[in-house]
């Protein structure tokens, strides 16, 4: 069975209140407390550029990530000193899904920065919320949805985690 039918089996949804559920059966959020232990997800999406025309978001030629060498010496620094604080290390090419990761408990660990806007998140946020989880911005800060910036863990894995994201900056 190939990547993207096994992805099509899998049906994520959350309800504010209401928690969250894969194929409607109930998720939580991993119970991992040791960092060194955690699977942590995360992209190479950076900073990106979308256009804006006429107050409308165009998604085109004008849309893309900032692939600059000095853009993608900084993300790949970053990494690199974040493989040696968890387990491993995974790439979906999805925010969302990456988001969904956490609140089923596959995924400990999960951070991005310069994704396309609030749609990537919006309802991966709900989910991880709903499933026990915890959104917050990589330097610490309250997670701002508009802000193209994410991280996401179980509560227990928090602090260690924005220290360990402070770090690699």
């Amino acid at each position: 069975m190939d990547e993207v039918r096994i992805f099509m089996l899998r049906l994520f949804t959350g309800i504010h209140g209401k928690g969250a559920f894969l194929n409607g059966n109930p998720i939580k959020v991993s119970s991992q407390t040791v960092l060194m232990k955690s699977l942590l997800a995360t992209e190479v999406c950076v900073e990106t550029v979308v256009a804006n025309y006429c107050n409308v978001v165009l998604l085109s030629e004008q849309a893309g990530t900032k692939r600059d060498k000095s853009t993608m010496d900084a993300t790949t620094n970053r990494i690199n000193s974040l493989l040696f604080k968890v387990r491993s290390l995974r790439m979906s090419g999805s925010c969302a899904l990456n988001l969904c990761g956490i609140a089923c408990g596959r995924l400990d660990l999960f951070y991005e920065t310069g994704f396309g806007g609030p749609w990537d998140v919006a309802g991966g946020a709900v989910i991880v919320k709903e499933a026990g989880g915890v959104l917050f911005d990589p330097s610490g800060k309250e997670f701002d949805i508009t802000a193209q910036r994410v991280a996401a863990s179980n509560p227990l894995l928090k602090d260690a985690f924005i220290e360990a994201l402070l770090q690699s900056e």
